[in-house]
């Protein structure tokens, strides 16, 4: 499954973050929330997404 997040270090013209594909996402739950960790494919910074339980379970 290819996942998109938000990247602080690529950004547009108006200094906005870009959606970019994120690598290696490693999926965690802390209380009851779910999130996913990984890198920008473009610049190799890194990514921060908060998932769907439903998406957490794709991803696992």
């Amino acid at each position: 499954m290819e996942m998109k997040a938000l990247c602080m270090r690529c950004r547009d013209a108006k200094r906005k973050p870009t959606m970019q594909i994120m690598n290696n996402p490693k999926v965690s739950e802390k209380n009851n929330r779910f999130s996913a960790k990984g890198q920008c494919a473009k610049c190799g910074g890194n990514m921060f997404k908060f998932l769907s339980k439903d998406d957490a379970k794709k991803l696992k």
